[in-house]
């Protein structure tokens, strides 16, 4: 049975996407009765970058599930099934979002290729640790640290 250890963020793109419109609608309709000023124009523009680099952002994310054997980084096209031995380093990060870390799951594709992926665990969500051991388990090697004690961000 696969259970999922991130959140599924994808749906937030639409939350942006709906900002930037609803931005832009009367802001143009301003603009068209009257004369346009620079300095306002700027941080409107800015603002809209910014909501529409944000939907681009939370459109790549991944949601990753696991089963006994093998993890799953779904993304917006593509399935990947990756062995848990596969896996080599686990590591939480310095960045946090809402009281939760970002944690990095570092693994070889079926190609021998290095990847990363960088997770939000669901929050309460036991099967995070229940992943750590199953990776444990499967591969000794692997190196889950559980803390960040520098400037590193996400090394």
């Amino acid at each position: 049975m696969k259970r999922r250890i991130s959140r599924n963020i994808r749906i937030y793109k639409y939350l942006f996407l709906t900002i930037g419109i609803l931005l832009i609608l009367p802001t143009a309709n301003y603009f068209r009765k009257n004369n346009i000023d620079l300095k306002s124009i700027i941080p409107l523009l800015i603002f809209l970058i910014i909501c529409f680099g944000l939907y681009y952002l939370f459109d790549k994310a991944k949601t990753i599930e696991f089963d006994n054997d093998f993890i799953y980084v779904i993304g917006k096209s593509e399935k990947e099934k990756i062995p848990l031995k596969n896996v080599y380093k686990v590591k939480l990060t310095m960045i946090e979002l809402n009281n939760l870390n970002i944690w990095k799951i570092d693994y070889l594709n079926n190609d021998g290729i290095k990847k990363t992926v960088r997770i939000l665990p669901r929050f309460f969500n036991k099967h995070f640790k229940e992943f750590k051991d199953l990776v444990k388990n499967a591969n000794k090697d692997v190196i889950i640290q559980n803390w960040s004690h520098s400037f590193d961000i996400d090394q």
